[in-house]
């Protein structure tokens, strides 16, 4: 499925991106998907080199990603089927800790599970570079809940500006 931001009028009548959704199947059950978004040795599989994670409402979900540090906290879960945190970056005062919301929803399907994502609120300088990371991590996703290794990440290298 493609990656595509969704936009949102502006009281202008412009419409500019705000949130970054997007769809895709994992070879995995849900309670499977649902443990790589809540346990921190599944999490580094996938996205980060190290994680804390408190998978209760207010606790910790804190990401190191490739240098960037992703702070925020768990605000609603619902195991297998649903978990929305809050997301920002420590140090970047245009997206500070806890500024958006992520949204990850699971449904079973055949043959696995459909993660629909959403991310709310991103500032328009921020929107571009999370549709772009986004998919990169989402792939390295459905690679770890098929219980293959994603190998190490590509973009080892690359920081948020």
């Amino acid at each position: 499925m493609p990656h595509q931001p969704s936009l949102s009028p502006t009281p202008h009548g412009r419409a500019v991106p705000d949130q970054f959704t997007t769809e895709v199947d994992l070879a995995a059950p849900a309670e499977e998907v649902f443990r790589h978004l809540t346990d921190p040795a599944a999490m580094v599989r996938w996205m980060g080199q190290h994680a804390v994670l408190e998978p209760v409402p207010g606790g910790a979900f804190e990401i190191d990603i490739n240098g960037v540090p992703i702070r925020g906290q768990y605000l609603e879960l619902d195991p297998p089927r649903r978990v929305l945190v809050s997301w920002g970056v420590a140090g970047n005062a245009g997206l500070p800790p806890g500024a958006t919301e992520v949204e990850f929803t699971l449904t079973p399907i055949p043959g696995g599970t459909r993660l629909r994502l959403v991310h709310r609120g991103l500032p328009p300088d921020e929107a571009q570079l999370h549709a772009t990371g986004w998919p990169h991590f989402l792939d390295r996703l459905v690679t770890a809940a098929a219980g293959a290794d994603p190998g190490p990440d590509p973009w080892g290298g690359w920081a948020e500006p």
